[in-house]
């Protein structure tokens, strides 16, 4: 249920392809963000071609001109920490004033000395932090900076988000994978605005063991490379490995991100960030309970978990499947759980808040008896052997998600995502202690 929520900038006439932009006036929005957590499953196509060696894969193979677009002004790219609960950032520079939707940015600018000032911004406009501490400052970078965090993951996700700081005057993306060395898949992302291209949803699991690294370049329209490919490093390397412990079977909630505009690559917004056992990540955002059931095999067996931890029901209740429905999916999970031995624990789903929902308009509105069919699956999941009850953590007295846990009104942020990590986290401190 997520989809992916991009960044920056930008200034028209005098910097094109930019988002946004201030001639020293008022600040101007040219559109409004649109919520990268509600993934499309058709909305991205992968391109893949035969497995390669990477030294005899030139970029020629991908039908692009060999010769790099020359920049007539210099970049500056500035890049920070991200903020909890910031949707974007404010940048002043040079008597602008430009926003991001990512934790950087790349400015085209005349005198890269010029003095800036970053702030953390509420969906709102409300100041949440201001005078950012810059982490890196780059002037005329030559390739994208990649801004996934798997060095921090104690497992790589099976879904991966791979996400960057928007390269200025990108028009549209290649990405690859690599494993040992080998081209495995190569991606290209549809042609638009800049400010809303900064990340992408894999919708195919990554599943074989092996080393891997991700990497992407920029293109313009008629696929000229504006440089080089992203450089490889901890942040966008991980290593896959099978036989793991402990495992999360799940919908968007699961697979991570947060604040409309932060993607699943990012560990604050993960729940598995905040239980201190390590936990794989084999949720995929946008699931139903139905479409957990279909991907069991293919995504759970391969890693024969001792324990799986499973939640999902949002995205049933919120587009009218029957609780009833959802249970006798969640039922059959169990019971191939049990066939295999596998203990299934479920977690109570987590609610929505319509109000905040139409508040934003970015997400279609649940139907009225939503909370019925909620009520159903989360009495369902209390009678079972095994169970977490997150649910009620996050829940108001109307019966919604706690408003200030949840910019979009569906996907609970970084607190709620710590409320569910250490809920886990208690359940296997119990459980590890009494075996």
């Amino acid at each position: 249920m997520l989809k992916v929520m991009p960044i920056v900038l930008a200034l028209a006439l005098c910097f094109s392809n930019l988002g946004f932009m201030n001639f020293g006036g008022d600040k101007v929005e040219t559109h409004a963000p649109r919520n990268h957590l509600t993934q499309d499953k058709n909305a991205q196509a992968a391109v893949i071609g035969e497995v390669y060696e990477i030294d005899n894969a030139d970029f020629d193979s991908l039908d692009t001109s060999e010769a790099m677009i020359h920049r007539e002004q210099n970049i500056l790219r500035l890049c920070w920490d991200i903020v909890p609960n910031a949707v974007k950032y404010e940048i002043f520079i040079d008597g602008m004033t430009l926003f991001a939707y990512t934790n950087g940015i790349e400015i085209p600018i005349d005198d890269v000395h010029k003095k800036f000032q970053v702030n953390a911004v509420s969906l709102e406009g409300t100041t949440l932090e201001n005078k950012l501490p810059i982490r890196d400052l780059e002037t005329n970078p030559n390739s994208p900076r990649t801004t996934t965090e798997f060095d921090k993951m104690n497992y790589p996700p099976l879904y991966p988000v791979y996400s960057w700081i928007p390269t200025n005057g990108a028009d549209h993306y290649a990405i690859e994978l690599i494993r040992d060395g080998k081209i495995i898949r190569r991606y290209f992302t549809p042609s638009q605005l800049q400010d809303d291209n900064f990340d992408f949803y894999d919708k195919q699991p990554v599943l074989e063991e092996g080393e891997y690294f991700w990497r992407v370049r920029a293109l313009t329209s008629d696929n000229r490379p504006l440089g080089n490919w992203s450089e490889k490093n901890p942040s966008n390397s991980f290593e896959v490995k099978h036989k793991i412990r402990f495992c999360a079977l799940g919908d968007s909630i699961t697979h991570g991100g947060g604040s409309i505009s932060v993607p699943p690559s990012t560990v604050m917004y993960n729940w598995e960030t905040y239980c201190a056992i390590p936990v794989k990540n084999l949720g995929r955002s946008g699931d139903t309970t139905a479409e957990l059931l279909a991907r069991f095999d293919n995504d759970v067996l391969p890693f024969r978990p001792e324990v799986l931890f499973i939640m999902a029901g949002v995205n049933d209740y919120r587009s009218s499947i029957l609780g009833a429905e959802s249970v006798e999916s969640l039922a059959a999970i169990r019971d191939k759980c049990n066939h295999y031995g596998i203990k299934p624990v479920f977690l109570t789903p987590t609610p929505v808040n319509p109000a905040q929902i139409q508040k934003l308009g970015f997400i279609e509105l649940p139907p009225e008896d939503w909370q019925e069919h909620q009520q159903f699956i989360c009495d369902w999941i209390r009678d079972q052997e095994f169970f977490i009850d997150v649910n009620e953590k996050l829940t108001d007295e109307a019966g919604n998600l706690i408003e200030t846990l949840s910019v979009d009104g569906l996907h609970p942020d970084a607190e709620g995502k710590r409320i569910i990590g250490e809920a886990v986290a208690a359940w296997l401190d119990k459980y590890l202690n009494l075996k």
